[in-house]
This record gives C-alpha cells, sequence and structure tokens, in this order.
C-alpha cells in the first residue's frame, strides 16, 4: 500500500497584518447564524510588536490504570482557544470599548478648564464580540466569532496600553464554529 500525503504543500498562517473586531452580536441563539452577520469590522489599529501571544490551554488526558499500572483508558478534556494582546492607543474610544469607560464633563476647573475625561475600573471589564486576527498577507483569517473579551491598562517600557485577553466561546450554528480559518483576501 502506498502512503499518501494530506496536502502537497504547507498552507502557512505567518505574521501579523491587522487585529479586527466587530459589532456586538445580540443573539447568538439564532440558527442560520453566518459570516455575513458579522457587522461594522473595526481595524484595532496599533497592536504593540510581540505582545500577540497564544493564551489556550492544551487538552488534557487522565489515565485509568489497572493494580500493574497498564491503561485500562483515558479521560480527556478538551483545551481552550485564546490570545492576548496590547493596543498601543489609550483613546477615550478604545477606554470605553474594552475598559468599559464612561464619559465625565465639566463646565469649568481651575486644574484643565472646561473638557471630557473617561471614568473606568468600577466593573470587570469583559465584552463578548466576533474578533479576528488577519495574517501578513492579508489573505487568511483566524474568525472567533464568540470571543470572551477581558481587558486591563498595564504599563511597559513607557508605554501605557491595554492589554486584551482572548477566550473563544462555544458556538455551533450550521454557518459557524468555535473558531474558524477564512482563506479569501480580506476587503479593505
Amino acid at each position: 500500500m502506498a502512503i499518501g500525503k494530506i496536502e502537497n504543500a504547507g498552507v502557512l498562517f505567518a505574521g501579523q497584518g491587522d487585529l479586527i473586531i466587530f459589532d456586538e452580536i445580540t443573539d447568538y441563539g439564532k440558527a442560520e447564524l453566518g459570516i455575513g452577520d458579522l457587522a461594522n469590522p473595526k481595524s484595532l489599529g496599533q497592536i504593540v510588536q510581540d505582545s500577540t501571544s497564544w493564551e489556550g490551554e492544551d487538552p488534557e488526558s487522565t489515565e485509568i490504570k489497572d493494580e500493574q499500572g497498564n491503561v485500562i483508558t483515558a479521560k480527556v478534556a478538551a483545551g481552550t482557544l485564546g490570545f492576548s494582546f496590547d493596543i498601543a492607543s489609550t483613546s477615550q474610544e478604545m477606554i470605553k470599548l474594552f475598559l468599559g469607560g464612561q464619559t465625565v464633563t465639566w463646565e469649568s476647573n481651575s486644574t484643565w478648564g472646561t473638557g471630557t475625561a473617561m471614568k473606568f475600573g468600577t466593573e470587570i471589564p469583559t465584552i463578548v464580540r466576533p474578533i479576528a486576527i488577519v495574517n501578513d498577507l492579508k489573505n487568511r483569517t483566524w474568525l472567533y466569532p464568540k470571543a470572551k473579551i477581558t481587558s486591563s491598562l498595564s504599563y511597559e517600557d513607557g508605554l501605557y496600553r491595554i492589554h486584551c485577553s482572548v477566550v473563544a466561546e462555544g458556538i455551533d450554528t450550521s454557518l459557524l464554529g468555535t473558531v474558524m480559518v477564512i482563506d479569501a483576501k480580506l476587503s479593505e
């Protein structure tokens, strides 16, 4: 019997060309929910170099053995799919979206005059939205259709930044899965 190949040449996902977030989906229970329901894609702009990292957990296997140490069976638990990244911008828009910021205004102040501010830190900053990582050629995308994104303010190398941790939540419709790879050129 001849041994065949699964593929003739590897298809790689290299580099990071963009991180894109979509509007919140209000009804994940919709049976025909699909990629076409992902609305209002927005680039997250500058992501700090080398800050994107894999945070998923590996699958686990627990062996059940007999008295002689032979494996009777093994119980397995699925891992998780997730990543983290740092957004360079700390604009009021980013603070509102990722840190749950709320706008505060005042008429006049001897220190700052009239202006606006963003308050945050009173609630756990967590959102659930679709998010996507696009490769450097912008022709392959990892899509997390239902991603729980928890964020915090961090400081490193003289730069305040918004640190985001992403975990894929389970979704299984006829058109969406927990994580998807899209092989198509990104429309810009």
